[in-house]
């Protein structure tokens, strides 16, 4: 049995699964989706449609395409979808994660004792909104995808950085939020980017 590509719903969001037309039957006398091995919807021709469990009231199943709709998503929902024609199982299977939005983050700043570098943090919590990205940008610089932690240091290179502004975005597949801008980490005087840390998978944004 193989998968379609693995989807991706806000929590509260609505799903929809539609079995590709080439695999319905023309003539249809059952359906029967399933959530791992417990039944979503069923129905027969002859004796009508049933919703079961906690999708109760938030699910509807069009009985000539055989799409089932489900509204109200929650993380329980999470997980393999599949679906019988005529009591007979279809070799595709949907999997799906229910996820958070992610939160607008913050930039905290901690220096070492001489002020010769600082380490900026992208604060925000992922907690069910993972797999999350992280992405920086410096001044007028393009965006730059990277890790959740950020390390400057003051640079000798004589090129003033005072009116640079450091902004951090958070992105999941389902929304993305940035924060405010924070600049003179060390306050008047040159500073430089050394490194991105603690890299994090990337998704599409």
């Amino acid at each position: 049995m193989s998968a379609f590509p693995d989807l991706y719903h806000q929590v509260e969001g609505d799903l929809v699964l539609k079995p590709e037309k080439s695999t319905v039957p023309d003539t249809i006398t059952s359906i029967l989706w399933k959530h791992g091995k417990n039944k979503v919807a069923e129905w027969y021709k002859d004796y009508g449609l049933d919703i079961y469990g906690t999708f109760i009231n938030r699910t509807t199943l069009e009985q000539t395409t055989g799409e089932l709709r489900i509204s109200g998503l929650m993380k329980t929902d999470s997980g393999v979808y599949s679906v019988e024609f005529n009591s007979k199982l279809l070799d595709k299977t949907y999997i799906l994660s229910v996820i958070k939005a992610v939160p607008k983050p913050t930039i905290t700043s901690s220096c070492n004792a001489n002020q010769t570098s600082c380490t900026l943090t992208c604060e925000g919590d992922t907690t069910d909104a993972e797999p999350v990205t992280y992405s920086w940008k410096e001044g007028e610089e393009p965006w730059v995808v990277g890790g959740k932690l950020l390390i400057i240091s003051k640079s000798n290179t004589g090129n003033s950085t005072n009116s640079y502004k450091y902004i951090c975005k958070l992105n999941n597949t389902v929304s993305g939020e940035v924060s405010e801008p924070v600049g003179e980490v060390f306050g008047p005087g040159e500073w430089t980017l050394i490194s991105v840390l603690q890299s994090y998978v990337l998704i599409c944004q």
